[in-house]
């Protein structure tokens, strides 16, 4: 398959599955409406996490579309893309656990969202019920350590410096909000799975049923928790949201993730799970 076929490929299976993202979603609701939309996203600590990651254009954001295709290519796939998420979101919901038991900003915002946003655990539940395996059969892959030692990292500075947390939380939680989710069925449909993995969804209403207020809580909670904390130490938490989105995006680029070919096979899959 040449580059620009794969290229191609890959670009019509995003296509359908932003089709079926548009078609399970009120207008409001899309990530691009979300993130146009906010008024938190527009001011405060928020809009400096949005600017280093989303505005600057430093960041490549088509590595995340194509990470996710390419772990779609087989089933084996797919287990080892789920088990680099278990592991980091295991280490981040730990630490933000202690957080939370510490009172610190990270902790504050942490505690107002954790019940509905946690994922280790789902995660978990996908490996063992739906994938038929277990978190212990796939150790942390390298760059899923270096994402592992990044957030435990963070987790030590924090301790009386700048709530550098909130950059992880950010970075994963946001992206899951504003359009992970949508990947749900089409995962299903691409592995032939009995469910949609527990992974992509969430249980609770005001998510499914008001995503864009969902959103603009979490962006207000960021801002109301870096009240009162330095100039410095916000540019600090904005750096460490560079540092964290180069982590996720090592762990979408690893074991043939970041290549078109591969996310063109698994985007291939997608469109044949769709015409079955």
């Amino acid at each position: 398959m040449s580059s620009r076929v794969a290229s191609r490929t890959a670009s019509l299976a995003s296509f359908v599955v932003r089709r079926h993202a548009s078609t399970t979603a009120t207008a409001p609701d899309l990530p691009s409406e979300i993130f146009k939309r906010s008024k938190h996203n527009k001011l405060g600590l928020s809009k400096v996490l949005d600017d280093v990651t989303m505005r600057s254009g430093e960041h490549d954001m088509r590595v995340f579309g194509t990470g996710t295709l390419a772990a779609l290519t087989s089933k084996s796939a797919y287990v080892s893309f789920a088990a680099s998420h278990y592991h980091f979101y295991s280490e981040l919901e730990n630490r933000l656990d202690e957080a939370h038991r510490a009172d610190t900003p990270s902790g504050q915002v942490w505690g107002k969202f954790a019940s509905e946003l946690r994922r280790a655990h789902r995660l978990e539940r996908d490996l063992e019920d739906l994938l038929g395996t277990s978190v212990g059969a796939h150790p942390p892959s390298p760059a899923t350590s270096e994402y592992v030692a990044a957030i435990a990292d963070a987790a030590e500075r924090e301790r009386g410096g700048p709530p550098l947390l909130l950059a992880h939380f950010y970075t994963r939680y946001l992206a899951d909000l504003f359009g992970g989710s949508m990947m749900g069925w089409p995962t299903r449909r691409a592995l032939g799975l009995a469910d949609v993995p527990a992974f992509y969804t969430h249980d609770d209403a005001s998510i499914n049923e008001h995503r864009f207020e969902y959103v603009e809580r979490v962006y207000a909670a960021i801002n109301a928790a870096a009240v009162g904390v330095s100039d410095e130490d916000v540019a600090a938490v904005g750096e460490e949201a560079k540092l964290a989105f180069r982590c996720n995006a090592g762990v979408y680029r690893e074991e043939g993730r970041g290549l078109s070919m591969n996310a063109a096979l698994g985007g291939a899959r997608v469109m044949w799970g769709y015409a079955k």
